[in-house]
């Protein structure tokens, strides 16, 4: 079989040849000879010396999948006028496009049709494209085009990444392979089955989960599917549960979830990258820096760092920050995340009276004790006299503006989702090793406060958490 794959590719130039002469006549070029080229990469994956591989004339695996990688001319003393390089056609076969302003074009109305195609619920080339394609921008698209349809296909996308994740499971030399696109589409979802049942599924299991649809500015819908525990984004009493839940970890909700999590990460990097970052540990200040948003964060200096390394002593400088108005932070919670989208409508000026859109900051605080969330204003409102100058809420925003002065706290960071029992385990543990520091007190236990540097959106290995107390030097 290998023997017939190799003279089949040897062939392969003059059948090329006589193809792009009857496209000067006006046929459409298309690939009789993608058969060859699939036998081609399955017999020749690792083993193709580099003269059989130049005799199939520079078809770009890659580029069948829609990939925006450079493209190789069909012969390679082509002239300008017979140009050919190869491209996508999405689920439609393989054929040779013309460069120029035609291939936009071209790219253009693949692009619509594979739109049209999702609306209609054909998920398989949006998904081919999103795992295969060089193209930031192609994957941007094909992804919307993914979540479009999600809600109502996640069932059928997650038993296809399942079944060839599982597949693959008994291969060790199969995440390695990286031919695109026969053989890439496979080694691809499965490298996106490890990434869910190794690094998310076990971040959000035994939480239940919540689908919201929210409307963008664009006239978009955004799909989310909130950890009904989460801290932040959950609802509080889900939150501060610390009872056993009897959600299993293959819940469909959970594996749809854990998908869309990870797709979305494709939008930036390849399938292999986002498993490999994914199983990188944090073993240093510098990697938890880098883990934080390049935004306005107030500033600290460090005064003192435990020995064991479970919390390090800051002072803050004076700030401001928005928060919940008293008495609101009870009803807001009822609804989840109310309390981060009041709070948001604030910041982005849709309930300011001036409605000004201010820059984001981070971390977003979460007082322990009453449950109350705030952002961080903007640097140029930090300070009692300068916060006089910043847009007053409107009357049904519920929220505040408070001037925060100096403080001195003793801080724990942890990554992954801050869901409510992770959060007071970390605090329990804060709580301790500060018991047995004798340069420091604690003036209230119960003053304690979670930070979140990320936005709902980032996965477990990406997020850096603080949980904080007040102290004392003694």
């Amino acid at each position: 079989g290998a023997r017939s794959a190799v003279l089949g590719a040897m062939a392969l130039p003059e059948r090329v040849r006589h193809l792009r002469r009857r496209q000067q006549h006006g046929f459409v070029l298309r690939a009789a000879c993608a058969g060859t080229v699939a036998a081609c990469a399955i017999a020749l994956t690792s083993t193709a010396p580099a003269r059989v591989l130049d005799q199939i004339g520079g078809l770009s695996f890659a580029a069948v999948a829609g990939s925006a990688a450079p493209s190789h001319s069909l012969h390679s003393g082509a002239r300008a006028q017979g140009d050919w390089s190869t491209g996508a056609a999405l689920g439609a076969g393989l054929e040779a496009r013309p460069r120029g302003a035609g291939v936009a074009r071209m790219a253009e109305q693949e692009l619509r049709a594979a739109a049209a195609k999702t609306q209609d619920g054909e998920w398989r080339g949006p998904l081919r494209t999103l795992l295969l394609s060089r193209s930031e921008g192609k994957r941007e698209v094909v992804l919307r085009q993914l979540q479009n349809v999600f809600e109502s296909k996640s069932a059928e996308i997650v038993a296809e990444i399942q079944r060839h994740g599982e597949a693959k499971a008994s291969l060790t030399w199969w995440p390695w392979l990286r031919v695109r696109p026969f053989l890439g589409y496979r080694s691809a979802c499965a490298s996106v089955y490890r990434t869910m049942v190794e690094h998310v599924l076990p971040a959000q299991a035994g939480s239940s989960i919540q689908v919201q649809q929210r409307e963008t500015d664009s006239g978009g819908k955004t799909l989310r599917y909130v950890l009904r525990d989460d801290a932040t984004e959950g609802d509080l009493a889900d939150a501060s549960n610390r009872s056993e839940r009897a959600v299993a970890i293959a819940d469909p909700a959970s594996q749809a979830r854990a998908l869309l999590v990870v797709l979305r990460q494709l939008r930036e990097a390849s399938a292999w990258e986002v498993e490999k970052a994914a199983g990188e540990e944090v073993s240093s200040v510098e990697k938890w820096k880098a883990r934080t948003p390049d935004l306005e964060t107030p500033e600290y200096e460090v005064l003192f760092e435990d020995p064991s390394g479970v919390f390090e002593v800051r002072r803050y400088k004076a700030y401001s920050a928005v928060e919940m108005e008293k008495g609101q932070e009870g009803e807001a919670a009822k609804g989840g995340n109310r309390q981060f989208f009041a709070l948001a409508n604030y910041i982005f000026g849709k309930a300011n009276v001036a409605q000004e859109k201010m820059a984001m900051t981070t971390p977003v605080q979460m007082d322990s004790r009453t449950g109350t969330m705030s952002f961080i204003m903007p640097s140029n409102y930090w300070g009692e006299d300068q916060l006089k100058s910043a847009p007053a809420p409107t009357a049904e925003a519920g929220v505040r503006l408070v001037a925060r002065g100096e403080e001195t706290l003793a801080v724990s960071i942890f990554g992954g989702y801050a869901r409510g029992q992770a959060v007071d385990e970390k605090k329990e543990a804060l709580l301790k090793a500060l018991d047995g520091a004798s340069n420091l007190r604690v003036p209230d236990k119960d003053a304690t406060r979670l930070m979140q540097y990320n936005d709902p959106f980032t996965v477990p290995w990406k997020r850096r958490n603080e949980v904080s107390v007040p102290v004392e030097m003694l």
